[in-house]
């Protein structure tokens, strides 16, 4: 639902508010709180946005190891990375990812590096 507004309503408008309030009274300077809400992006309201679907692949292949089978020779960092780290997740909205644990990931990244940048003032 949040994705399909495409203006900021005035209760969108109070909860970002808050979370910069949050910032500022934790010490970041205005300039800080800026970066981080727009670092936060859609992690400010709790998911990622991802930029392709999952099932985003081309047609006529037979599944997905069909698919990395053939591109194994032209994009073996993927293909190892994939046969390393993928999983089985019915409810993931990005495909072969654990939902939660990247977002967890993610979030944890820029407010570990915004607190750095907090403490150097």
């Amino acid at each position: 639902v949040i994705e399909t507004r495409t203006t900021m309503t005035p209760t969108l408008l109070r909860y970002m508010d808050t979370l910069l309030g949050i910032l500022i009274e934790g010490g970041f300077s205005n300039d800080l709180g800026h970066h981080a809400m727009h670092a936060l992006g859609s992690r400010a309201l709790g998911f990622n946005q991802e930029l392709f679907a999952p099932d985003a692949g081309e047609e006529g292949n037979d599944g997905p190891e069909d698919l990395l089978a053939g591109l194994a020779p032209q994009l073996p960092y993927i293909v190892g990375m994939l046969a390393e780290v993928s999983h089985d997740d019915a409810d993931a909205t990005l495909g072969w990812c654990d939902d939660q644990t990247e977002f967890e990931f993610g979030l944890d990244l820029i407010l570990d590096g915004l607190e750095t940048r907090r403490v150097q003032g």
